[in-house]
């Protein structure tokens, strides 16, 4: 299974993960490592599936709020784990100390998940807690796209 994050987790969360939790099936990399760092999120995570990408690790709400990157993960069918807005916003060690606890579970979610589902992650660091599913409309970022590519026309 391959895990892409995106510019939300540092590059040094990723390398942590790799050396500390990554079972031997997974592969876990960053868009810093494929020169994707600065791209727009819709782009990188196409390529990322075309290249046999399964699922991207982020704190950025757009994957399930932006239509553009809403049908992004409709078409490529990439899963997604969304790590909790104060986690963004935490301290460094925060960050590790929780992901390290969470890996697992991700790991598991990853495994299990059906293509374009949005799975959260809690802000605690509980050993018994389950990701929580995120719902997202797809048909309705489809349908704004193409108002707005009506209008543009």
């Amino acid at each position: 299974m391959r895990i892409r994050a995106d510019e939300h987790v540092s590059r040094e969360i990723v390398r942590i993960i790799r050396e500390l939790a990554l079972s031997p099936s997974f592969e876990f990399s960053s868009i810093f490592d494929v020169g994707h760092g600065g791209s727009p999120d819709q782009y990188w995570a196409t390529e990322f599936a075309k290249d046999g990408g399964d699922a991207i690790l982020t704190a950025d709400t757009d994957f399930f709020r932006k239509p553009n990157q809403v049908v992004a993960i409709d078409r490529t069918g990439l899963k997604v784990i969304h790590l909790p807005s104060r986690w963004a916003n935490a301290r460094a060690h925060l960050q590790a100390a929780h992901i390290l606890m969470w890996w697992p579970r991700i790991e598991v979610k990853v495994r299990a998940a059906r293509p374009r589902e949005v799975w959260m992650v809690p802000w605690n660091i509980n050993e018994d807690g389950e990701l929580k599913r995120k719902k997202v409309d797809y048909g309705g970022a489809h349908k704004k796209l193409g108002k707005a590519a009506r209008r543009s026309q």
